[in-house]
C-alpha cells in the first residue's frame, strides 16, 4: 500500500502529464506552446522550448516556448532559431539523441555563449523528441539558478518529453488531415466550375491545358477551326476568364485525366 508522501508524489507525476494530452488536437504551434507551459510550470523552469528541425535551413526552431519572461527574452534576442552549424547543447542532443542536463552552464564551454550571457542560463536539460520513432526536435528546461533541477525533475522531464511527442504526432495529423480536406475541397470547387462547361467544352478545356493551339485542336477533333475558336470563346465566357493560360492552370488543378469528352468532370 502507498504511503501518502507516495501517493501525492505521484498524483503531482501525473497531473501534467494528464494536462498534456488533454490539450486539444489543433495547431501545431498552438498545442506546442500550450505544451511547453504545462512542462515549464510543473518543473518550476523559467524557460521551456520545443525545438523542431527545420531542414530546409538545418536548425532547431523553438515552435513552442513558455509564456515566461525567458522565454520571451529568447525570441526577443533571436535565440528561438539555432542553425546546427552554430553547435551548442541542443545541437549536440539533436545530433547524437543522448540527453544532457547540467547545473553550471556556465562553465560548459560546449554551450552557445548567448544561452550562457544573453539569457544567464545556469541549468539545463535537454532531451530529444522523437516523434512516430523518428527524432525530430529536442525538449529544453532551463533556470538561471545553478543546480536547479533534482533527479526528481529529470524523470518527469524525460516523461513528459515522451508525452510531449504524442501531442505533437497528434497535432501533426490532425494538421494533415484539414489539409487533406481543404485540398479536396478546392478540388472540388473547380470541378463544379468545370462542370458547367458541355462535355465537348470540356474536351476542349482538355486539349487547350495540352498546349494545343485553335487549329491543332480542331485537327484532333476534326471540326473546324472557327467551331474550336467558338469553344473557346463559350469557355473563357462561361468561367468568367480573360485566357487560354487561365483555363490551362484550372485544368491543371485537377488533373488532364479527370477532365474526358464523356461525362462530368470528378475528383479521383
Amino acid at each position: 500500500m502507498l504511503e501518502d508522501g507516495e501517493r501525492a508524489g505521484r498524483d503531482c507525476l501525473w497531473a501534467p502529464l494528464e494536462r498534456l494530452l488533454a490539450l486539444d488536437a489543433v495547431e501545431l504551434k498552438t498545442a506546442l506552446d500550450q505544451a511547453a507551459q504545462i512542462v515549464a510550470e510543473a518543473l518550476g523552469a523559467e524557460k521551456v522550448d520545443a525545438f523542431v528541425y527545420e531542414a530546409a535551413t538545418e536548425s532547431l526552431v523553438a515552435l513552442g516556448t513558455s509564456d515566461t519572461p525567458m522565454g520571451r527574452r529568447q525570441h526577443a534576442i533571436g535565440l528561438a532559431r539555432m542553425p546546427l552549424a552554430n553547435g551548442g547543447r541542443a545541437a549536440d542532443v539533436f545530433l547524437s539523441g543522448r540527453s544532457h542536463i547540467d547545473g553550471h552552464v556556465d562553465a560548459d564551454p560546449d554551450e552557445l555563449e548567448g544561452i550562457k550571457s544573453a539569457l544567464g542560463v545556469r541549468s539545463t536539460m535537454l532531451c530529444p523528441l522523437a516523434v512516430a520513432g523518428e527524432r525530430r526536435g529536442v525538449l529544453s528546461a532551463v533556470s538561471a539558478r545553478p543546480e536547479y533541477f533534482s533527479a526528481a525533475d529529470a524523470t518527469l522531464f524525460h516523461a513528459m518529453a515522451r508525452w510531449l511527442a504524442l501531442v505533437m504526432h497528434r497535432a501533426e495529423l490532425v494538421q494533415e488531415l484539414g489539409e487533406f480536406r481543404e485540398e479536396r475541397g478546392r478540388r472540388e470547387a473547380i470541378l463544379e466550375v468545370l462542370n458547367l462547361l458541355t462535355p465537348r467544352q470540356r474536351e476542349v478545356a482538355r486539349l487547350i491545358a495540352s498546349g494545343l493551339s485553335n487549329a491543332e485542336i480542331a485537327q484532333r477533333l476534326t471540326v473546324a477551326e472557327g467551331t474550336v475558336a467558338n469553344h473557346v470563346e463559350h469557355i473563357l465566357r462561361r468561367l468568367s476568364f480573360r485566357s487560354r493560360a487561365e483555363v490551362a492552370v484550372l485544368v491543371a488543378e485537377v488533373g488532364a485525366h479527370r477532365l474526358g469528352s464523356n461525362g462530368s468532370a470528378r475528383v479521383g
